[in-house]
Parts: C-alpha cells; sequence; structure tokens
C-alpha cells in the first residue's frame, strides 16, 4: 500500500477516520455526523455499553521536527469573546468530546482526546497569547487558525507569554493519547 500524501485538504477526513478507527479498536461504535453535513458542532457519533458522546475532530498535518494540533480557526467573534471556540452553532449536535490530531502518516500521528470544555480552556489561553495580544506596531492580530506545539518550543522570545503557554501545555499533555472517553 502507497503512502497516502496528507495536506490541509485532506487531513480533516484522515483524521475522522483515524479517530474513529481508534475508538472502534476500544470497542465503540462509531457515526460520522458529517454525512449530510447537519452537524456543524460535532462530526462523530460514538457509542458504548448505551452511552454516546459526539466528538469534534480538528486535524493538522506534522509541523516539521514537531508536533502541532489545531483548534480551529478563531473568528473575530470568538477573538472578542462573543462566541465560544467549540459549540458555537445553535444546534441539537453538541460536541462532548474534542480531539485535536497531528499527523504525519496514517499510521503515525497523536491525539489529544479532551472534554470540550477543556479544549475551551485550552482554545481561549491559546488566543490569549497568539491573538488578543497587539502585533509589534500595536495593532489588532487578524483571525486566523489557531495552533500550537505538542511539545516545548524554545523559539519563544516574549516572556510575558511563557505562563500562557505552560497553562495551555498542561491542559494538552494532560489529555495527550488519553482514550478513555467514557469518563468525560
Amino acid at each position: 500500500m502507497g503512502d497516502v500524501n496528507i495536506n490541509r485538504h485532506n487531513v480533516g477526513r484522515i483524521s475522522e477516520r483515524i479517530v474513529s478507527n481508534e475508538l472502534e479498536s476500544r470497542g465503540f461504535r462509531v457515526s460520522d455526523l458529517n454525512k449530510e453535513g447537519t452537524s456543524a458542532n460535532a462530526d462523530l457519533l460514538a457509542a458504548k455499553n448505551g452511552k454516546t458522546w459526539q466528538i469534534q475532530v480538528k486535524g493538522a498535518t506534522e509541523g516539521g521536527s514537531s508536533w502541532w494540533v489545531n483548534y480551529g480557526f478563531g473568528y473575530q467573534e470568538v477573538i472578542d469573546r462573543e462566541q465560544n471556540m467549540y459549540n458555537s452553532v445553535e444546534s441539537f449536535y453538541k460536541a462532548q468530546v474534542v480531539i485535536l490530531v497531528s499527523v504525519k502518516s496514517a499510521s503515525d500521528y497523536r491525539c489529544v482526546v479532551m472534554p470540550v470544555a477543556e479544549a475551551e480552556k485550552a482554545a481561549q489561553l491559546n488566543l490569549d497569547h497568539s491573538f488578543r495580544t497587539p502585533k509589534k506596531d500595536g495593532s489588532k492580530k487578524k483571525p486566523g487558525k489557531m495552533w500550537t506545539y505538542l511539545e516545548y518550543n524554545a523559539k519563544v522570545r516574549d516572556e510575558a507569554r511563557l505562563p500562557i503557554l505552560k497553562a495551555e501545555r498542561d491542559i494538552i499533555t494532560k489529555y495527550l493519547d488519553n482514550w478513555n472517553i467514557e469518563k468525560i
């Protein structure tokens, strides 16, 4: 079997398949909620032992020599704290679990599996250090994709950002490759 070229156009679907495979290997039955395009807040529905979990998956291609994950797109309403990062659309579907997937290949990946409240906290910390601080010229930063490294990044030059980065990293590492969603 040849290698799959993973890029920004297909990493979302590949990440959802990775998550489905991981959950199915643990005895969950998994359904795709995106088939009809009706679910803005959740991508997958996992069921096991009479319980269900709605799951939002965010995929990212591997970032060079470091693993990194993507929280999603930081819209201005999210940056301005007018809207949550997750479950922001009024809908029957509400994710209880967010899984951030960093993909090098279909067999080489890392996942952060966390309750939606913890994902929201981590995303808000990311917004604090990456989008809510002004640029060097004092202007506002534009909305964009939100990402973070899974390991410590020594490139950080702004010492004021370090406590926020550490708090975000503490959340992320707590849930790194933690597939026990039954406890969520």
